[in-house]
C-alpha cells in the first residue's frame, strides 16, 4: 500500500513539473509576442502613438479631424444613426478603419453644440443625426478633389501587419485561456516556428 502511495506521488510531482515547465514556455512565448505586438504600435521617437485605427479606432490610422470630416460628408448624404456611421466608414474603407464609439458619439456631441448636424429621436426612439445649414455651409468648403477621408486610410504595408499582429495576439491570448493543455503546446509551436520565420525575413 505504502509502495503504490509512492508511486503516486511521485506521478503526480512528474506531471505538475511538466504542466509548469509548458506553462512557463508558453507565458514566455505569449511575452515576446505581446512584446513584438507593441512595439509595432510605437509612434516617433519610441513613444506609443494612437491604437490601431488612428484615433479612437481599430484598423488603418486615421489622419487627424477624418472622424469629424467623415460625419459631415456621410451626413451630406443622408441622415443616419451613430451606429450606422460606425458601420458605414468600416465597410467604405474596406475594413481598414473602423472608428470606436467611444471617439464617434463624443464627436457627434461636439458636432451638435457648434449646430454643424442635428440630433432628433426617430420611430424606434433612437437619435438620428441631420447636418443642419451651418453643417451643409461646412461641406461645401471642403476641396471637391480631396479624397475622402476613408479613402485615406492606410491599405497593405505597417497598417495591414499591425492588424494582422492584434488578431494573432488575440487568438494566442484565447487558446492561452480556455484552451487545452494539447492546444497550448500545438499553437506555441506555431508561434515559435513563426518567429523563426520573421528572423529569416529580417536576414535577408
Amino acid at each position: 500500500m505504502h509502495r503504490r502511495t509512492t508511486k503516486h506521488h511521485m506521478k503526480e510531482h512528474i506531471h505538475a513539473r511538466i504542466t509548469s515547465k509548458r506553462g512557463r514556455r508558453w507565458e514566455a512565448a505569449m511575452s515576446d509576442t505581446n512584446e513584438e505586438h507593441r512595439d509595432g504600435r510605437r509612434g516617433p521617437r519610441g513613444k506609443h502613438g494612437h491604437g490601431p485605427g488612428g484615433p479612437g479606432g481599430r484598423g488603418g490610422r486615421a489622419k487627424r479631424g477624418a472622424v469629424a470630416r467623415s460625419i459631415l460628408l456621410l451626413l451630406s448624404e443622408r441622415p443616419m444613426h451613430g451606429y450606422e456611421i460606425i458601420a458605414e466608414l468600416e465597410e467604405r474603407s474596406e475594413r481598414r478603419w473602423r472608428p470606436s464609439a467611444g471617439t464617434v458619439y463624443p464627436a457627434l456631441s461636439r458636432m451638435e453644440e457648434k449646430e454643424l448636424i442635428a440630433g432628433s429621436e426617430d420611430d424606434e426612439g433612437k437619435r438620428q443625426y441631420e447636418l443642419t445649414e451651418g453643417g451643409r455651409a461646412r461641406v461645401a468648403d471642403f476641396d471637391p478633389d480631396a479624397p475622402a477621408p476613408w479613402d485615406e486610410i492606410g491599405s497593405g504595408g505597417g497598417s495591414d501587419l499591425r492588424s494582422a499582429m492584434s488578431e494573432l495576439g488575440g487568438q494566442a491570448r484565447q487558446i492561452g485561456r480556455f484552451g487545452t493543455a494539447e492546444q497550448r503546446e500545438a499553437a506555441l509551436e506555431v508561434l515559435t516556428k513563426a518567429k523563426k520565420d520573421l528572423y529569416k525575413i529580417l536576414a535577408q
